[in-house]
């Protein structure tokens, strides 16, 4: 069946997780495509708990199944889901986020003769994690195998675009789209982000996991108590019995709405960005909209967003002592000029009507005689382009 018979394009995206960056993702894609496909053409499988992670979304748009873990059960759920709304809404592309979903749904599709076309979009390869060599090789094989069973594979970086190639999976499958945001910065709130300090003020936002590298920053600010102020934005996996061996320089400050984020984003001198490994880095582009320079490690996509030395500085290798020099660096820098040439670089690349065009461009390529709007159908020279 081409894509778009009846002259609309309907999308279904299914995630078996939404926290954290995915939901970041599909709050910034969903409004431009709902007012580019039309309402009720554009809709998502999600987990029940994480609804309220998706924001200005109608319930109708929404379906969800209830996921109690990473387990067998959750998984069949949101299969069944899946198949259900695929019957009901005879969707012309099923957009599958992340690992756990590309390995359940499409598998499952086969089962669906002449059904919707796949779109797999993996937010970071599981092959490219910190895990063990035979994990590395058994998840590479079933990346290669499940390609077959793939119309295309969205990448979001081109450092997720080459560890594809170096797996082995087929070029012709895989599309570059740099992931985006929206130039228009959510409102302050100013009241939350009160910050008197006289030393540089350090923010960090993300997950206090092994992956994102926060002790690795606790540990540098411990070793620069009259240069830095450090203020963790995100969950926290110190136990209370811990908390007391943070250093005094280090505030931790839980998980934040979006107004209260902006506005720390909005006092803060530089962000930090000590993953150990990153297949894109949505702070990063957060960070450079609010004209904030960056540190970071020199891992995944990170060294294509952070230009160093210009936008900010990029240290290697990834451990304790090469972030306490570049922090010890960042006082003979213009942060304020860095921020400007990173918030420039951000409006060039990292706009979500960017993505959002390329997406579209994606989906219109898998078929014919779908009605878009003029704008989404010309072609985006960012499609399979490293910048």
């Amino acid at each position: 069946m081409p894509i778009g018979q009846d002259g609309t394009l309907r999308v279904l995206h299914v995630a078996e997780t939404v926290r954290g960056g995915i939901a970041t993702y599909l709050n910034e894609l969903h409004p431009l495509q709902r007012a580019s496909f039309g309402r009720g053409n554009v809709h998502y499988v999600i987990p029940s708990d994480h609804r309220d992670d998706l924001t200005g979304f109608e319930d109708r748009e929404i379906t969800p199944f209830q996921r109690e873990g990473r387990n067998f059960l959750s998984l069949f759920r949101m299969a069944f889901a899946a198949l259900r709304e695929i019957r009901r809404r005879q969707p012309d592309v099923v957009h599958i986020h992340s690992t756990f979903a590309g390995l359940v749904i499409r598998p499952v599709l086969l089962l669906k003769r002449g059904g919707p076309r796949v779109v797999y979009c993996p937010h970071g390869w599981a092959f490219s994690r910190e895990t063990s060599r035979l994990s590395h090789q058994v998840t590479k094989w079933v990346e290669r195998v499940f390609a077959g069973i793939t119309d295309r594979i969205i990448c979001i970086s081109g450092d997720e675009f080459d560890e594809a190639i170096r797996a082995g999976i087929s070029v012709k499958r895989l599309v570059l789209v740099h992931n985006g945001i929206s130039r228009n910065r959510p409102t302050l709130d100013a009241t939350s982000a009160i910050w008197p300090s006289q030393k540089t003020k350090v923010l960090f936002i993300g997950r206090l996991d092994r992956q994102k590298g926060c002790d690795l920053l606790i540990e540098s600010a411990r070793r620069l108590p009259e240069l830095i102020d450090v203020r963790i934005i995100g969950a926290s996996v110190i136990g209370k019995d811990e908390n007391s061996d943070v250093p005094h320089n280090v505030a931790l400050l839980g998980w934040m709405n979006r107004s209260q984020i902006e506005a720390h984003l909005e006092v803060a001198d530089l962000v930090v960005i000590p993953s150990r490994w990153e297949a894109f880095g949505l702070v990063a582009i957060e960070a450079m909209r609010a004209a904030k320079p960056i540190v970071a490690f020199r891992v995944g996509a990170l060294p294509e967003i952070v230009e160093d030395g210009i936008t900010g500085l990029l240290c290697e290798p990834v451990s304790v002592a090469p972030l306490v020099d570049a922090l010890r660096k960042v006082s003979k820098i213009d942060l304020k000029a860095a921020g400007q040439r990173g918030y420039a670089r951000f409006r060039q690349f990292y706009d979500i009507e960017m993505t959002h065009r390329a997406l579209n461009r994606v989906y219109l390529e898998l078929g014919s005689n779908v009605q878009a709007s003029p704008e989404i159908e010309q072609p985006c020279n960012r499609i399979n382009q490293a910048r």
